[in-house]
């Protein structure tokens, strides 16, 4: 047997093709599983680069982002690179791993014609993996999966999979199985792998291709049976291969490939490879099932409802659904980057037709087109087809998430985007970029559409909203390093309010006498409890004209005016006031007279009706591993929350959903506690929040604490 042949690439293993349109693929999975270092491997075999690069020694392709300088942002960054591989191109998306900062993954996932879920060979972080299936089979997204770093695998892969399998409701094919060698230290090692399609053996070698070895011996019967699990697998959906398989035919390489193909393309099964990406082990046969099996973007497209389907003729409701390309040109618009001299950059992928400089996108002329060439580098082009991920500098007026034509908007709808539940009061350390922060917010928010800003002109206070501390860390120092600003940071004041408990009334006299013309009122006040949420409401019910009708507005705006702040030191709310009575000096009287008595006559009215403490309380839905529920609960109760309900949920699968009314209070302790409890991986839902009573010495003690 011949000991040369490139892995992947035995004579007659895999089906000769006509090249692809371009292809996009998107890297996923848990923060720090090596999707970087997949990606520079990808580079390296493609001829891209010139070496292999690796992120501990900052030769990775991502560090020309000027965000990889920050600490926060190094890892957290999208990396885009375009690649050519045995002739087809292929734009690759590096998506940021950490559980709170994934918009980017989402927005990616849009455009996508296959993702690859990269993850450590480690059982026990298999649940990390569970929102990411959910997600791809919620938009429909083809996907296999990369078990990395397995050379010194501690496990069977058997007990990956089956792991694996909890998180995914698609089958899982396992397509290689490793081959094991014991060093002289007795350390066992994974070496090698079968490709369980071809039936082929390769040893990995460093820094080259791996090679074609005869078949150990030992591994023949794990072979076989692996084998035949996976043409079980596919037996499902082909109902000739399960007639081969119970007459015990062996069926051909051809069948088999198509079967894998077919069925990869109708999102019926999760192919699942393995290897190790800083050394490049296993890439090379990861890249050929992407080549030979990603659907292109004529089916994207007809998964995404942008083309019409053409006819399957022969294959009927067994073919891949294809789109129809007219040569019309229509696109999606699913990035939007703010960089220096290109300013509001597009980032669309061409699902049809083509575009070249000078046409019209969205009615707008386009001046120049680019495509990327590795991260924050960007290469001009003349034209661009179908498939192509294309870099639009100066697009105004196109919003993000849109599918366009040369005219215009032609459907609306980008990705989901989750509610964001923590905030961070920011303010410009400098004087002179105070007024630059609120367009560098702007930016920010209109880049990562997970962060919204919340102004709060009662508070004077504006507040960015995240995902997490992890995600407000990040926004805080891209707007360093993207825009120049720095800002000071603090948690949002609290929305406290205070509402009267009973009835009281109470009556005021403003009187002053300086020569001239003096200041003369009188008002007499009742207060009355309402509901909660009622709000304010005001009534005049004097008679005979004790206060003339031209100084009522004034009266209630004294009274407006104590309720700014309470005896508790918050604002007030939930009452009713009538003014019942009044005296008037036909000379002396005047607006302000009557709105400094009411405001007297206000305060002491509230310091007699018993005034509590509200804090404002949210409905709270935290979903996450069912391994974490029981200390879900006790962060709840820790933070003074009502649980209202628990359930099991369908997706993820071993997941549990929790229902609380958590304090606004005790929110961002929550939010850091569910963090550690689950490993980052609760997602935390909040809704509008609501005032609710604090008794007793609580609400003494908050009281003092959040006063202003």
């Amino acid at each position: 047997m011949s000991t040369n042949t490139a892995e992947g690439r035995p004579a007659g293993a895999l089906p000769d093709r006509v090249p692809a349109a371009p292809r996009c693929a998107v890297l996923i999975g848990p923060y720090g599983t090596g999707k970087t270092s997949l990606l520079e491997a990808m580079l390296w075999i493609s001829g891209t680069t010139g070496r292999l690069g690796r992120v501990a020694d900052g030769t990775a392709r991502g560090d020309a982002w000027p965000e990889a300088r920050g600490q926060i942002s190094g890892g957290l960054t999208l990396n885009t690179a375009r690649i050519d591989y045995l002739g087809e191109r292929w734009t690759m998306l590096d998506c940021p791993g950490a559980a709170d900062c994934r918009q980017d993954m989402r927005d990616c996932l849009t455009v996508a014609d296959v993702a690859v879920v990269v993850c450590d060979p480690d059982p026990a972080r298999v649940e990390a993996l569970a929102p990411i299936f959910t997600l791809l089979e919620e938009m429909r997204v083809p996907h296999m999966v990369f078990i990395n770093k397995v050379d010194t695998l501690s496990v069977r892969v058997a007990t990956i999979l089956d792991a694996l399998q909890s998180a995914s409701r698609r089958p899982l094919v396992l397509r290689e199985v490793p081959i094991r060698e014991r060093g002289a230290s007795g350390e066992e090692r994974v070496v090698g792998h079968v490709d369980l399609a071809s039936e082929r053996a390769y040893r990995y070698r460093p820094g080259s291709a791996s090679e074609v070895v005869r078949l150990p011996a030992s591994l023949s019967a794990r072979e076989q049976e692996a084998r035949q699990v996976m043409l079980e697998t596919l037996a499902d959906f082909d109902d000739v291969l399960l007639e081969q398989l119970l007459e015990e035919t062996h069926p051909d390489r051809k069948t088999i490939y198509r079967d894998l193909g077919r069925e990869f393309g109708r999102e019926t099964i999760v192919p699942v490879f393995f290897g190790n990406a800083l050394e490049g082990f296993g890439v090379r046969r990861l890249m050929k099932a992407l080549r030979h099996e990603t659907p292109d973007v004529a089916v994207t497209a007809c998964r995404e409802g942008v083309l019409d389907p053409v006819d399957a003729g022969d294959e009927g409701e067994d073919a891949v659904l294809r789109g129809h390309d007219d040569g019309r040109m229509r696109a999606r618009l699913f990035k939007v980057l703010h960089l220096p001299h290109l300013g509001r950059v597009g980032i669309a992928r061409l699902w049809s037709g083509r575009l070249a400089e000078g046409d019209d996108f969205a009615g707008q002329r386009l001046g120049q087109i680019g495509m990327f060439d590795g991260p924050a580098m960007i290469r001009r082009t003349d034209a661009a087809v179908a498939g192509e991920v294309v870099v639009l500098p100066r697009l105004e007026n196109v919003p993000v998430g849109v599918t366009v034509d040369a005219k215009g908007v032609i459907a609306e709808g980008g990705a989901s985007v989750p509610m964001p539940v923590a905030g961070l009061v920011l303010a410009a350390t400098r004087a002179a970029d105070e007024a630059k922060l609120g367009a560098a917010l702007a930016r920010l928010v209109e880049e990562d559409p997970s962060y919204r800003i919340d102004a709060r002109p009662d508070m004077s206070e504006t507040v960015l909203i995240g995902q997490g501390a992890r995600h407000l860390a990040l926004a805080v120092e891209r707007l360093k390093l993207r825009f120049g600003i720095e800002v000071e940071t603090r948690p949002p004041r609290i929305a406290f309010r205070e509402a009267p408990r009973r009835p009281a009334a109470a009556r005021a006299r403003h009187k002053r006498q300086s020569g001239g013309h003096g200041q003369f009122a009188d008002v007499s006040l009742e207060l009355t409890p309402l509901g909660r949420g009622e709000g304010f409401r005001f009534e005049d019910r004097t008679v005979g004209g004790s206060v003339p009708r031209n100084f009522v507005p004034a009266v209630e705006a004294g009274v407006r005016d104590a309720m700014v702040s309470g005896p508790l030191g918050f604002p007030v709310v939930d009452l009713a006031v009538s003014l019942t009575d009044g005296l008037h000096h036909a000379v002396d009287s005047s607006d302000m007279a009557f709105r400094t008595a009411a405001r007297m006559a206000m305060i002491e009215a509230l310091g007699e009706a018993d005034p509590v403490l509200l804090e404002p309380v949210r409905p709270v839905r935290m979903t996450a591993p069912g391994s974490a529920t029981a200390r879900m609960h006790a962060a709840i109760q820790s933070a003074r929350g009502q649980i209202l309900g628990l359930e099991a949920v369908a997706q993820p699968v071993g997941w549990d959903r929790l229902e609380a009314m958590v304090p606004d209070a005790e929110l961002p302790r929550l939010i850091d506690d569910l963090a550690a409890a689950t490993q980052g991986l609760a997602v935390i839902e909040a809704g509008e929040a609501m005032l609710q009573e604090v008794p007793g010495k609580l609400g003494e003690k908050l009281a003092r604490t959040h006063a202003a």
